[in-house]
C-alpha cells in the first residue's frame, strides 16, 4: 500500500517531469526576444532564436541581414523582403516564405524541408547543398538559381520558371515539374541537370529546348508532351522512361540508356542517338528523319551500323 511519503514522492516526480518538459520545448519551438531586439538593431542574429515567430511584412525587412545558423523552424516570412539575405545553415523547416522577394539570398546548407515557397522570387538565390524536401515551390521564379547538390527530392516546382538554373548534381526523385519552364536562354548559362538524380521525376509539358541532361540518372521520368528541343542527354539513363509526344529535334543523346524507353510518337528530326541503346524501347510513330543511329543498339537488339 502506498504511503502518503509515496504519494508525495510521485506528485513531486510528475511535477518535475512536466516543467522540464514544458521549459524544454518553449525554448525549441518559441522565438527569443532578446534576439528579436538584436535584429532589430544590428540587422544580423547568428545562431538566434525565431521559431514559430511571425515576420509581418509591414514591420520588417530582413534584405542583407544575416540570420545564418538561426532557427527559423515555422518561422512565418510571408511576402518579406530577403534580397541578399544570409541564410547559410539556418533551419526553416515548416517555415513560410510564400510570395517573398529572395533575389541573391544565401540558403546554402540551410535546411527548408517541408516549407511554403511558392510565387517567390529567388532568382539568382544560392540553395547549393541545400535540403528541400517537400517543399513546394509551384509557380516560383527561379532564374539563374543555384541548386547545385541540393536534396530536392519530393518538391513541388509545378509552373516553376527555371531558366538557367543549376541543377548538377541535386538529387530531384520524385520532384514535380510538370509545366515547368525549364529552357535556357544562355549558351553561357544553360539550365543544367547534369549528374543529377531525376528518378520517376514528373516534367510533363515541360519547356525545356537546350537543356542540359548529360550523365543524369532519369530511370522511369515522365516526359509526356515535352519540348526537349537540343537537349542534351549524353550518356544519361532513360531506361523506362516516358519520352512520348516528346519534341526532341536536333536533342543529342549519344551513348544514352534508353532500354524499354517509350519514345511514342516522339520527334527525333535530326537527333544524334549514336551509341545509344535502344534495346526494347517503343518508336511507334516516331520521326526519325536524319536522325543519327551509328553504333545504336536498336529495339530488336541489332546494332546499327549507319
Amino acid at each position: 500500500m502506498l504511503t502518503k511519503n509515496n504519494y508525495l514522492s510521485i506528485a513531486i516526480s510528475v511535477l518535475f517531469f512536466v516543467v522540464t518538459f514544458f521549459s524544454f520545448n518553449s525554448s525549441v519551438y518559441a522565438y527569443e526576444k532578446n534576439d528579436l531586439t538584436q535584429l532589430t538593431k544590428k540587422g544580423n542574429c547568428v545562431k538566434c532564436d525565431f521559431s514559430n515567430y511571425h515576420f509581418r511584412s509591414s514591420q520588417w525587412d530582413l534584405s542583407k541581414n544575416n540570420l545564418s545558423r538561426a532557427n527559423l523552424h515555422k518561422a512565418n516570412l510571408q511576402g518579406l523582403n530577403l534580397e541578399k539575405a544570409n541564410f547559410f545553415s539556418s533551419d526553416l523547416t515548416y517555415s513560410n516564405l510564400e510570395k517573398a522577394s529572395a533575389l541573391r539570398t544565401n540558403f546554402q546548407k540551410a535546411d527548408l524541408s517541408y516549407s511554403n515557397l511558392k510565387k517567390a522570387d529567388f532568382s539568382k538565390a544560392t540553395f547549393k547543398d541545400t535540403t528541400l524536401i517537400h517543399s513546394n515551390l509551384s509557380y516560383s521564379k527561379l532564374l539563374r538559381t543555384d541548386f547545385n547538390h541540393a536534396d530536392l527530392s519530393n518538391v513541388n516546382f509545378i509552373q516553376a520558371v527555371l531558366n538557367d538554373a543549376n541543377f548538377s548534381h541535386a538529387n530531384l526523385s520524385s520532384a514535380d515539374l510538370d509545366l515547368a519552364d525549364l529552357s535556357s536562354k544562355s549558351k553561357n548559362h544553360a539550365t543544367d541537370f547534369s549528374y543529377a538524380e531525376l528518378v520517376k521525376t514528373q516534367l510533363i509539358n515541360t519547356k525545356s529546348q537546350g537543356v542540359i541532361f548529360d550523365h543524369a540518372n532519369l530511370y522511369q521520368a515522365d516526359f509526356d508532351g515535352s519540348d526537349l528541343t537540343s537537349a542534351s542527354f549524353i550518356k544519361a539513363n532513360l531506361a523506362e522512361a516516358n519520352l512520348s509526344h516528346v519534341n526532341l529535334q536536333n536533342a543529342v543523346l549519344k551513348e544514352a540508356n534508353l532500354v524499354n524507353v517509350s519514345l511514342v510518337y516522339a520527334d527525333l528530326t535530326g537527333a544524334d542517338l549514336s551509341k545509344a541503346n535502344l534495346q526494347n524501347a517503343n518508336l511507334s510513330g516516331a520521326i526519325l528523319t536524319n536522325c543519327n543511329l551509328k553504333g545504336a543498339i536498336m529495339p530488336d537488339g541489332s546494332i546499327n551500323n549507319g
